[in-house]
């Protein structure tokens, strides 16, 4: 196989074959097991090289995912904390804090999250009350384990503190939130909302962190610019509409521009194309007027687009 198919089907494969490989590494922890440091780092370490291999087409692997386990959500985010860790330049061990935070905040909770991602009704108080508890658990799970990072184990706690006090565990006020707490929630919360659920329909990418919007804290706003710098106004493996009516899938970002590189799947009475059709989006008649889904199931290999 050619190294540009090789980068093409890596991220749209890979990403999904880490999910055992994290559920075993939180046995690992949870046990103290001594080789649980090396199995995370290994984790990490393949995590960066497979988005960094292609970062758009690790995008467009979260993006169109069908996935069902809940535990490719923390891979998911650890996939988006990398970006962000490069846009925003954090330094190495600020960077590193923030994948781990985003990979263990949930170990003591994946279980219950198969249960709540089926649910359609509110949480009964015992179930609230276990959901409030998660955060600490998990921050004390991982220091039993050896795991110390101060801020590592702070983004844990805090991972579900809102900037309006109305989080939990503490309903810390917005200046008592660290910075990487607010990153693993956007992270968190923009993994959750794109994806479907039994109880409903994935939201569109632009409106999965709406609630963060609505908040007029400076560093929340400069968190919210920079987490959509990292995945792109548009972000690649999602829909958009264009001027001619067209039905269009994002394949690439740009580096100095929000104008994505899209391809044209359907035109615009929605009628399949019999293959992907190069679209310049800046140019009028071709440019993106709006997010959208796709009108019908693609005809094409999707992850064939992403090379």
């Amino acid at each position: 196989m050619s190294q540009v198919a090789k980068k093409t089907i890596a991220p749209f494969t890979q990403l999904d074959s880490l999910i055992p490989v994290l559920s075993d590494l939180y046995t690992a922890i949870k046990s103290n097991h001594e080789k649980a440091a090396a199995m995370m780092d290994k984790l990490m370490a393949t995590i960066t090289r497979v988005t960094d291999g292609n970062p758009d087409a690790a995008l467009a692997a979260i993006h169109l995912s069908k996935q069902t386990s809940p535990l490719k959500q923390p891979i998911y985010c650890a996939v988006i904390a990398h970006l962000f860790s490069q846009q925003q330049q954090l330094d190495p061990a600020k960077a590193k804090a923030l994948m781990q935070a985003v990979l263990f905040c949930n170990i003591t909770f994946y279980e219950f999250q198969v249960l709540l991602n089926r649910m359609d009704g509110k949480l009964t108080d015992a179930q609230r009350a276990k959901l409030e508890k998660h955060p600490l658990q998990s921050a004390t799970i991982m220091e039993a384990a050896g795991f110390m990072d101060p801020q590592m184990i702070k983004a844990i706690r805090q991972h579900h503190e809102r900037p309006d006090g109305s989080g939990y565990p503490n309903r810390l006020p917005s200046q008592d939130i660290s910075d990487l707490a607010l990153v693993v929630s956007m992270c968190e919360v923009y993994t959750a909302r794109i994806d479907n659920r039994a109880h409903r329909k994935p939201v569109l990418a632009r409106e999965a962190l709406s609630h963060f919007q609505n908040d007029e804290d400076p560093r929340i706003k400069g968190l919210l610019l920079n987490f959509a710098k990292s995945i792109g106004l548009y972000p690649p493996g999602t829909w958009v509409k264009l001027a001619s009516g067209e039905t269009a899938i994002v394949v690439q970002r740009q580096k100095n521009s929000p104008i994505p590189i899209v391809r044209a799947l359907f035109d615009p009475k929605n009628i399949p194309y019999m293959g992907p059709v190069a679209r310049d989006a800046k140019e009028p008649n071709f440019k993106v007027v709006g997010a959208t889904s796709p009108p019908a199931r693609p005809s094409v290999d999707l992850s064939a687009l992403f090379d």
